[in-house]
């Protein structure tokens, strides 16, 4: 990668009339390509290779190299789905960054011949595909697809190779984040009491011919317990080294390592119920009241141990005033409530605010249709619950339900006093007390189609960001 100065005389030799935007920028050091582009501007950076004849091509490579492969990098690399997929595969951090670098290279590649297509057509518009809310768009979508097309992927091709025809799918109940599930807790050394008891526990469960081997073996790897022949005591490998040392095989080392993660989420369900049933100690400490109107599918079956048709009926049924409800619900069977109340169930109301909830306990607390839910987050801010009807995005019926399972609203601004971000001119957007870095951003980068794209894109400072939700909103991007 050249260096900022050496990548701005090649923008310059395309360019020479830009080089004196350089007076703009504070301080004394040469700014990266990207960020003097970025200043530079979506539509003059397309009139420009407009302008352009025989150089063209030259300075669309330029663009492809120093403009939209640090945006899609960066985009990339704070993209919490992204994140959070590869995380629950276990991929290492080097792996995570190499596998940016990667998909930053195939989305700037796509990018320029976008461009190059609008460039071709010569439309007024053509500036849109250098817009970074575009490219952010790109992202978006590009990490869906892969999410989605590596999750069928595991679907189709590791159903039936280590799942046993009456065991769940250990896929569908692996935390959201693997290093705060207590198993994890209890195998990674936190708690050298609880591993020593817990050692004790795996080492007669691999002497089991009645347990599969090979995912306690992989558990044993990858927390280096030293308990097989292919582990040491203390010396943890990452999931491609465990699948060289247990030589998981398959086509290419993403699958390998989906299979490796299978077999890992297998063997932590194992860990699980031997704590819950021989461990209690151990289980007791992890247990600090889990609210019923609140806990995850994956808390209410692996703490509470309930069943997936008490789950079923539970949600529904939320929010609970009270547990004695749910012997009467018909939630649980009365004989049910006493074990549930000892594995730490509580019963808390809890108010759902539709400006700040997330889009997911909106669905689990207030019941909604994941569409639904999407379709409020994108929308809010709201100034009154009647609006959410008002604009047809709920039914009357619906709305009066999601009251009676704790919507509220909560607004410390009429919205006559709310300015749209979209719009807004620099000036007022600093009378609001926004820094300096994050007014020149917002003008930059905008438009911006909903409050998650905004936050994704601009990585704002807490005290900017809650100045911007309490006191703007985003209305329709100018034509």
């Amino acid at each position: 990668m050249l260096t900022g100065s050496t990548a701005l005389k090649e923008v310059f030799e395309f360019a020479p009339e830009w080089e004196q935007l350089l007076r703009n920028f504070d301080g004394g050091e040469s700014p990266q390509a990207s960020e003097f582009l970025s200043r530079v501007g979506a539509r003059a950076i397309f009139h420009k290779a407009l302008g352009l004849t025989d150089a063209r091509d030259g300075f669309v490579r330029l663009l492809r190299d120093f403009y939209y492969q640090p945006l899609l990098s960066k985009m990339l690399a704070s993209n919490s789905n992204l994140r959070r997929f590869l995380s629950q595969r276990r991929v290492s951090a080097d792996e995570q960054r190499s596998q940016v670098i990667s998909y930053s290279v195939d989305l700037s590649q796509k990018l320029e011949a976008s461009l190059n297509k609008q460039l071709a057509a010569g439309q007024e518009d053509g500036f849109k595909v250098l817009l970074p809310a575009y490219i952010q768009r790109t992202v978006q979508n590009a990490v869906v697809d892969y999410i989605r097309h590596e999750s069928a992927w595991e679907r189709q091709t590791l159903q039936d190779l280590y799942l046993d025809s009456q065991q769940e799918d250990p896929r569908a109940t692996v935390a959201d984040d693997i290093s705060y599930s207590p198993e994890h807790q209890a195998l990674s050394g936190e708690q050298v009491v609880q591993l020593n008891q817990l050692r004790v526990h795996l080492t007669a469960m691999l002497a089991d011919g009645g347990l599969p081997k090979e995912p306690l073996t992989v558990v044993d790897c990858l927390f280096g317990l030293g308990l097989t022949s292919w582990s040491v005591t203390g010396e943890e490998l990452t999931m491609r080294e465990v699948c060289d040392k247990l030589d998981i095989q398959a086509e290419t080392m993403a699958r390998r390592i989906a299979r490796c993660q299978v077999l890992l989420d297998k063997g932590l369900d194992l860990v699980r119920q031997k704590i819950y049933n021989h461990l209690p100690g151990i289980a007791q400490s992890w247990q600090r009241g889990l609210n019923l109107n609140t806990a995850s599918r994956r808390e209410l079956t692996q703490q509470l141990g309930m069943t997936e048709g008490e789950i079923e009926r539970l949600i529904k049924g939320r929010q609970i005033e009270n547990l004695q409800l749910l012997p009467e619900k018909g939630i649980i069977k009365p004989a049910r409530l006493k074990e549930i109340v000892q594995k730490g169930a509580v019963a808390v109301f809890v108010p759902v605010d539709i400006n700040s909830a997330t889009g997911r306990d909106i669905m689990d607390i207030l019941g909604v249709a994941k569409e639904t839910a999407q379709s409020l987050v994108a929308e809010r801010p709201f100034g009154d619950l009647s609006e959410l009807a008002g604009r047809n995005l709920v039914g009357k019926a619906e709305l009066q339900e999601m009251i009676r399972r704790g919507a509220v609203l909560r607004t410390r601004f009429s919205d006559s006093r709310r300015l749209d971000l979209n719009r807004v001119s620099e000036e007022d957007i600093t009378k609001l007390g926004v820094s300096q870095s994050m007014c020149l951003s917002l003008v930059r980068l905008r438009p911006f189609l909903t409050w998650a794209e905004a936050e994704d894109f601009l990585q704002p400072e807490s005290a900017d960001w809650a100045i911007l939700r309490q006191k703007c909103f985003l209305g329709l991007s100018p034509g």
